[in-house]
């Protein structure tokens, strides 16, 4: 895909999640992972609902800006993201309610932020690896998911959600997958759920 096209994708995508209300104000970052070893990302400070293709920041690794703004100042736990997972072409981070939440909660361990009762949970999304809180834009972060490579979705605590994936939608349909998730585990704590097995979570895996 040519760097004008991707950088469409990363436009239609934003108004998408902005419409949605996925994200809000300028909160929430994409990158994407070109061929040439460069790197696509929204901008620092910009709304996903009024993001334009000359607006993309196209960067080298070691942050050389060939065009469009500033980065997002997230930048190096993306990089990050693409250093521990060679297969990753796109990362997504949203603050979006539901995955918020989640993040906020005490006890939360790696594995499994609460038991899957969907099989779309497990097959999209599986295991999450729980980040330490820290300052937005803190080095530390990624200095945090080098240390877990293993996951390639993850829950910054107090702060929102990072998914690694393959491509652009395939990072965006598990975002959103975690989101929904999340939301019918709020709306479901105080119903009796009826929970997967191990048996049949051993399947989807």
């Amino acid at each position: 895909m040519e760097i004008r096209e991707m950088k469409q994708q990363l436009v239609e995508v934003a108004l998408s999640l902005y419409q949605r209300g996925l994200v809000v104000g300028s909160a929430g970052n994409m990158s994407v992972s070109l061929d040439d070893g460069t790197f696509l990302a929204t901008p620092t400070g910009s709304s996903f609902g009024s993001l334009r293709e000359g607006d993309v920041s196209h960067f080298t690794k070691e942050g050389t800006i060939l065009c469009g703004k500033a980065p997002t100042k997230e930048v190096p736990f993306h990089l990050a993201c693409y250093a521990s997972h060679p297969q990753a072409k796109a990362v997504v981070h949203l603050h979006s309610t539901y995955a918020t939440l989640l993040a906020s909660c005490e006890h939360l361990v790696d594995g499994q932020p609460f038991v899957p009762f969907t099989p779309y949970f497990v097959m999209k999304v599986s295991k999450v690896g729980i980040l330490p809180y820290r300052k937005p834009g803190s080095p530390l972060i990624a200095t945090d998911i080098l240390a877990k490579p293993q996951y390639s979705t993850y829950l910054m605590q107090n702060h929102g959600l990072i998914v690694c994936g393959a491509t652009l939608n395939e990072a965006l349909y598990s975002a959103e997958e975690f989101e929904e998730s999340a939301k019918l585990w709020y709306l479901g704590r105080t119903l009796p759920i009826r929970h997967l097995t191990e048996e049949q979570l051993k399947e989807l895996r």
